[in-house]
């Protein structure tokens, strides 16, 4: 069973989905145009990042120690991918979320 997967998808794109569908839209354009430039940068930033760390033998990915799907992209398991461009929006989410729930000025 791919739990790492799954356990991205539930905690990171479900909720920043729901975000990005009730309540994005209802940012000043600004913060929207903020919200998906961070995004992409951090997507960017990421893939690149995680090939380095693999290069350098920063971390690696074993079948026999982690339960993974299998697929990979370029030497990186897909969990990795769904990971990072999850985390990004996800926090970002909260963060908006926040601020906006308390008023705050970001």
């Amino acid at each position: 069973m791919p739990v790492y997967l799954i356990t991205y998808t539930v905690l990171f794109w479900v909720p920043a989905l729901l975000f990005a569908f009730f309540l994005l839209g209802r940012l000043p354009r600004a913060r929207r145009k903020g919200f998906w430039a961070a995004s992409a940068a951090m997507a960017a930033v990421s893939v690149v990042m995680e090939y380095l760390f693999l290069k350098f033998d920063v971390w690696f990915f074993s079948e026999k120690i982690d339960r993974l799907v299998g697929w990979r992209i370029g030497g990186a398991p897909v969990e990795e991918f769904v990971f990072w461009f999850g985390a990004t929006p996800f926090c970002l989410a909260v963060y908006l979320s926040y601020a906006k729930l308390f008023k705050k000025d970001a």
